[in-house]
Formats: C-alpha cells, structure tokens, sequence
C-alpha cells in the first residue's frame, strides 16, 4: 500500500440509512477480526474462522446484547479492499447499526467516502478506471449506465488503454534506439512506416477521446433543451415526453419564466429534457431573467429542439436557427395537424420533423429521432469508454503530445523531440489508470464516493 495513505483498521456502515430486513457495516484493516472480536461472541475463535464463509453471532455492549448479526469472513489479500475485512449483517434499523458502530470506533476509526475502494485501489485489487467504474455503478440511473461501469468494472476501458500504451512504447523504443546511432547517418528504421505507426496512434486516441462524448452523455445523460418562441408549444412537447403534466401549460405568450429539468430514460439511455422561457423580445423584467436564463442552458445542451409552427414567422425561424450550429439543432414543426398535405411535403423537405402535441402524431418518429443519437454507443460500450472528465483530459493531452510528435517528424526535428513528446502520451494515458496519480488527484476522486464503499 501507499504509505502516505493511512494503514489503520476502518469501519463504516455500507448499506443505505433507514429500515429494511438488514444493513451491511464493514471493517477493513490488519486488526479488523480482533476489534469485531471485541464486541462479539462466537462460538469460534476468530484465529479458527474460514474465509469466505458466514458466521452467527451476537453483540454485546458491557454485557447488554445489542443484536443478533450474521459475520462474512474476508482474509487478506482475497478481500475487496486486499486486506482483512469483516461483514457485519445486523437487523435494518437505524438505532441498531448505529450502536454497533459506536462500539467499533471504540477500537478503530471511521472509513473516509470512499476509502474501502481507495484500498483496493492503491492494494492492486483494480486499477484506477475500475475504481470509478465503482462509483459510475453507485450512481447509474439507466440500463446502458449500468451497463458501462459494469464493462469498465471488468476491465473494458484499460485494456484499451494498454493496446494503445503498447503501441507508444514499441514506437518510443525504435526513436530512442535511433538516438543512439545517430551519429550514423543511416535510418534504423522505414521512415514511411514510421510514420504510419504514429498516425495509427493518433487515430487510435481520437476514437477514444470520441468515445468519452458518449460515455459521458451515457452516464450523465443527453441534455436536449426545447426552445422557441412563447406559446409555441414547448411545454407541451415537454408533457408529452414525460408522460405527465409537469409544465403549467395556457394560451398566454410567456407562462414559462424559467427552465424546467427532468430526466427520462430512453431505450436504457438517460436524457435531460431542458422546457425553456419563449425566446422574444420583452421588457417585463422577471421574463427577461428567464429567456437569458434559457439561452445559458441552450448553449450548454448536446442538442436543441427547435419548435416552430404555422405561427412562427420564416423570419423569425430563420434568425433562431442560425444561431445554433447545425449538428445541434433538431427541427420540429408542431401544430402540424392544421397543415395541408402540401406544407407538409415542403417542410418535410426542408428537414423538419413534424408534431402535434393534440393528436400526438408525429411524437413517436420524434421519439424514435432522438433513440438514434444513441446508435453508435453499443459498440462503444463493449470496447470501452471514457467515463469522466478526468480521463478525458488525459486523453486529450495524450493526443496533443503525438500531435507534436507527427509535426516533429514531419518537419525532421531531433528523434529525441519525436520521443520525449511520446513519453508525455505514455505518462498521460498512465494516469488514466493510475500508474502515475498523486495523492491529491486519488483524494479528488474517492471524495465523491459514499461513505462505506
């Protein structure tokens, strides 16, 4: 283990707080049978108990029993954490897990978030992208999230991340050997072929850094905002997808002042719904805060659905969707149930997708629209995906270095240049994994994680 990491016996309960049949605490450390040992009665010696295997008991506070309880055995290193670890199943009720955690802080220190999985990290049992995929699964609110912490809880992602770590290597060793004979004037290597193993690379870390835009929007979700002008029909577009009446809806221009959030999972795939103040121009005060309000969360969207309809004038439509780029922008046309077969054709021509939030018809197409933003995240799932910021800026970094390693051998710099630049990719996607993390950036991490796991 890391020693500037404290190596102490740690307790924390690791079940959720409330009532249910049972809840979990956990210790973890060098002393952790001998200070269980201390508040319960076996009929076993603790020395003679087998790992892996489930034990009755029951624990006593001066003489008073506080709780019949069930102990799982873990012997080090084949534990969770890599070290001994006890179990405790006790009876779900607040006031009795609380008891027996007092008693055992009585003889050990209670865990930090995260710290039974900072454990594991830092005594080899995963790697640094495992340990995320752990805290991803605490968090997952949809099939497909669950789904890629699971991939990354196997090992997905740092395979991945070693293919390409592979690669680097082999082609730092072939410019730090050219160093070497530098002097000879005489290529060790095809320089073509050089080349082409460093464009590889590169290609190979631009499909990563892409699939972190899909593993990010998998576990935070796909943020669409509905904007348009007022009383185009917004909010009820909104309804309409959640399948509830969550926003005010009235004839009245303006009845939505600020943005209304909520979240839907979609074919297993979660997406924030952003209902938005109608764009205008307008002196009331309060409106104003909505609709600049609005525009902050348009400009932070992965996509905007613009709604128009009949009313709208082609002036207006035209300003609004120049202002969004265009692989951001879906268009939709509603009220379409008081068009003519020919408005119909014509807008469907020019790339609108048509609604009716009184019919309904057209919400399943629209629905089935926005399914298909997901149909490349499958196979980016099953090979692995960035999950967070953290990785994705190392990946980032990663790329710039063999960037200006392509640009150094391209303009015949020094090979030493050519593999110093490909050292600080190795380091940066090393990082990812945690080969080379500091202290600091493991607290960052594990600091999100609930206490007890």
């Amino acid at each position: 283990m890391n020693q500037s990491f404290p190596i102490d016996t740690i307790a924390a309960i690791s079940s959720p707080r409330g009532r249910g049949g049972i809840a979990v605490l956990r210790v973890s450390g060098a002393e952790a049978f001998q200070v269980v040992e201390k508040i319960t009665k076996l009929k076993k010696n603790f020395s003679e108990l087998n790992s892996h295997q489930v034990y009755l008991g029951k624990i006593y506070d001066e003489g008073r029993l506080v709780d019949e309880v069930l102990l799982t055995i873990f012997r080090a290193p084949n534990s969770y954490t890599g070290e001994n670890v006890v179990e405790i199943s006790c009876h779900g009720n607040d006031f009795i897990t609380s008891q027996i955690l007092e008693l055992l802080l009585k003889h050990c220190r209670l865990a930090n978030p995260g710290e039974f999985t900072l454990r594991a990290f830092l005594n080899q049992k995963m790697d640094l992208t495992q340990a995320e995929a752990v805290g991803n699964l605490l968090m997952a609110q949809t099939i497909q999230a669950q789904k890629t912490s699971l991939m990354q809880l196997e090992g997905k992602l740092v395979k991945r991340i070693k293919a390409v770590l592979a690669k680097i290597t082999s082609l730092r060793i072939k410019f730090e050997l050219s160093i070497d004979f530098i002097e000879d004037e005489v290529p060790l290597y095809d320089q073509d072929q050089l080349e082409a193993e460093l464009l590889d690379i590169h290609k190979e870390l631009s499909e990563l850094e892409r699939s972190g835009h899909d593993g990010m929007i998998i576990q935070d979700g796909l943020k669409i905002s509905l904007a348009g002008s007022p009383n185009v029909g917004k909010s009820s577009l909104f309804n309409s997808f959640l399948e509830t009446e969550r926003a005010i809806v009235t004839p009245i221009p303006g009845t939505t002042r600020d943005y209304l959030e909520e979240a839907i999972s979609l074919n297993g795939y979660l997406v924030r719904f952003f209902d938005t103040a109608g764009i205008r121009e307008s002196v009331d005060t309060v409106e104003q805060i909505g609709i600049e309000r609005s525009w902050e969360k348009i400009n932070q969207s992965d996509y905007i659905i613009y709604l128009s309809s009949k009313d709208i004038s082609i002036m207006d439509q035209k300003e609004f969707i120049e202002s969004i780029p265009s692989d951001k922008l879906i268009k939709v046309f509603n009220k379409a149930d008081l068009l003519n077969e020919k408005e119909k054709t014509d807008l469907i021509n020019q790339g609108w997708i048509l609604c009716s939030t009184v019919t309904k018809d057209g919400l399943t197409e629209l629905i089935s629209y926005i399914c298909s933003l997901f149909t490349n995240m499958d196979e980016e799932i099953s090979s692995g995906v960035i999950s967070n910021a953290r990785q994705l800026s190392a990946v980032k970094k990663a790329i710039e270095s063999v960037n200006q390693a392509i640009l150094s051998f391209q303009n015949y710099f020094g090979v030493e240049f050519i593999a110093f630049d490909l050292k600080i990719s190795s380091e940066a996607l090393e990082e990812i994994i945690g080969r080379v993390s500091s202290d600091d950036l493991l607290n960052q991490i594990f600091d999100n994680f609930c206490i007890g796991k």
